[in-house]
């Protein structure tokens, strides 16, 4: 092992082939019950540096081996933090934070893109805002379903994209039906559906033209 590698205890390879000898020598053919109600290991990882060899839990070591780690627990009360472990810690901290500023990131951008596209539509005298469908029944406590849509105030007349004011932006004599209780989104929420955003982007896309 590198000497530069983390380890698990900060026992010298002569302190622990010391404590081995000396557990060689003094635990005998018989348990102690005395080590047995006050035997345990700091981690596993500290177990198997003691051992030297992997720890299976309790149960699948010999009684000179228990008595073994049972004198390591003496010679090293504070050992230092398990090296494996900690890293793998880390590691899902650090994956975790940088999924949080993704999300935050992806927030940030949809928040900015929605008030850039809203601006650009009430610059041409069309106001929008988000309304969330409650057509379907299925709104519990714990799950929502149903899309957040551009809600039109005004009607939109771009290109081949007419829509009357009141309706939203996906809006067709087809789909109607399933739009039929829409309210207003007042935890600033964005619009999540997908036919609404793309018509949205287009006809901000041709006003700015």
């Amino acid at each position: 092992m590198s000497s530069s590698t983390p380890r698990a205890t900060n026992l010298t390879p002569e302190e622990l082939e010391e404590l081995r000898a000396r557990a060689r020598r003094e635990a005998g053919p018989f348990l102690a019950p005395d080590v047995l109600r006050r035997a345990r290991v700091h981690n596993e990882e500290w177990a198997a540096e003691i051992l030297g060899h992997p720890y299976g839990g309790p149960h699948a070591v010999t009684w000179p081996e228990l008595y073994l780690l049972h004198l390591a627990v003496q010679a090293e009360p504070t050992p230092p933090p398990p090296p494996l472990a900690t890293a793998a810690r880390l590691e899902r901290e650090t994956r975790a934070a940088q999924e949080r500023r993704a999300v935050a990131q992806e927030a940030a951008y949809r928040e900015k893109e929605w008030r850039e596209l809203a601006d650009a539509l009430r610059r041409a005298g069309v106001r929008v805002e988000v309304r969330h469908n409650y057509t379907s029944h299925r709104h519990l406590e714990f799950y929502t379903q149903g899309a957040d849509h551009v809600y039109l105030l005004d009607a939109l007349r771009v290109g081949r994209l007419w829509r009357d004011a009141g309706v939203v932006l996906c809006h067709t004599p087809s789909n109607a039906r399933n739009l039929a209780c829409l309210e207003p989104a007042t935890d600033g929420r964005l619009p999540s559906c997908r036919t609404c955003l793309g018509h949205l982007r287009s006809a901000a896309r041709r006003l700015a033209a």
